[in-house]
């Protein structure tokens, strides 16, 4: 039968440097999904990859998580320890995980909002490309329905903040609202970098993106904000006093963007892999932050969300028990559907065999009656032993 299973390669056990190398630009996601959409035994595939974490969830009967770790690696052209990857073989465990991280029970920022985008993005995206299975389609609705419940019945994330309203708020405290900023990037973190910055009351924004239409209707989100040219970063550098990078190009901001006597003197590095790569001497004049010191330099008051904890497992637990009983009475539906089948078509044949005809409405009746029986027989007993009755049927129907 068909099992679910995750590997994950997180900031528990990497660095930001080691995630990097595992780290998946939109592209590379439709590449490597591509290639798994002829694959006979991987049914469902959903590649996560943010900043702090790449994860991939499938679900498959005889392929293993070896296997696809090789894959992936293979397709970076990296080598990881082994010890530092996160393997889960089992449905249960698996399910349970995959809701917990969608929750956002094991983000960098407990709670973090943004994580449930990210994972419905990446389910989405696997949606489109046909490799979202039945039983993937079933776990996912879990698992959005377990952020939801999280959401209205607890109060995990009312009190909860993203890296990058943390970027935000460090800038703040450093050099205050009126600083000009230079944003890098236009992506899903660059939203939520500039939706806490109008928040909290700065003005004076610029956005630099390779499309330069995305920086655009960035820039739209406050009048006083402005867009600026990729291929202009470097003579306008000196310009501002902060920069926050999202764009995961290593090495993209270096020595040679401080030649001038003035430079900016915060920068905050929200980029995997790291975009931002000074030398010693540089270093010591500005604060550069990346996303793993990040959460350590500002205390977030996480009380409440610490609190409640319990209330999210509690919750996901509930979810997981729902999906676990369908999934495990999927061999019982399974049987009933192919029974079903069986005797349509063997009453369709009889009636060809003798020239008689019935309305397609009185054979699914009749089909419907004779199944009454076996299924309110297999639905009477407990799992176990129903799912044991079924497999034995099998044998003798050979469905």
């Amino acid at each position: 039968m068909q099992s679910i299973k995750v590997i994950s390669l997180s900031y528990k056990t990497a660095d930001v440097a080691v995630r990097g190398q595992l780290q998946f630009s939109e592209e590379e996601v439709q590449t490597f999904l591509s290639s798994f959409q002829a694959h006979e035994d991987v049914k469902s595939l959903v590649l996560l990859s943010t900043c702090n974490r790449t994860e991939l969830y499938f679900e498959s009967e005889t392929t293993t998580a070896k296997d696809m770790i090789e894959q992936m690696l293979t397709f970076k052209n990296v080598w990881i320890s082994g010890h530092l990857l996160k393997i889960i073989e089992s449905t249960h465990e698996s399910a349970r995980y995959i809701m917990e991280v969608a929750t956002g029970l094991h983000s960098m920022v407990l709670g973090d909002k943004q994580i449930i985008q990210q994972v419905k993005s990446a389910y989405l995206q696997s949606q489109s490309m046909g490799l979202v299975s039945g039983v993937f389609e079933r776990l996912f609705q879990q698992v959005f329905r377990a952020f939801k419940r999280t959401s209205n019945e607890t109060a995990f994330l009312r009190g909860s903040q993203s890296t990058s309203y943390l970027a935000v708020e460090h800038t703040r405290r450093l050099v205050g609202k009126q600083a000009k900023v230079l944003l890098l990037g236009a992506g899903e973190i660059a939203k939520d970098v500039v939706k806490y910055l109008v928040s909290q009351g700065f003005e004076n924004v610029v956005i630099a993106n390779r499309t330069i239409e995305k920086a655009q209707t960035l820039a739209k989100l406050k009048e006083s904000y402005c867009y600026l040219p990729f291929s202009e970063i470097p003579q306008y550098f000196s310009d501002f006093e902060v920069v926050i990078s999202s764009i995961g190009v290593k090495d993209l901001i270096q020595d040679h963007f401080f030649t001038k006597a003035h430079f900016p003197k915060v920068l905050i590095d929200l980029a995997v892999p790291a975009s931002i790569s000074l030398s010693d001497s540089i270093s010591q004049a500005v604060q550069l932050i990346n996303i793993d010191t990040l959460v350590e330099k500002i205390q977030v008051n996480k009380a409440e969300s610490q609190a409640a904890v319990s209330d999210v497992q509690t919750i996901i637990g509930q979810e997981l028990a729902q999906f676990m009983k369908w999934h495990d009475s999927l061999p019982i539906n399974q049987f009933l559907a192919s029974l079903k089948q069986h005797y349509k078509s063997t009453i369709q044949e009889k009636l060809q065999q003798h020239h008689q005809e019935l309305p397609e409405g009185v054979i699914d009746s009749i089909v419907a009656s004779l199944l009454k029986t076996p299924a309110v027989s297999l639905k009477r007993m407990n799992l176990p032993e129903s799912v044991s009755s079924v497999q034995q049927l099998n044998n003798i129907y050979h469905f």
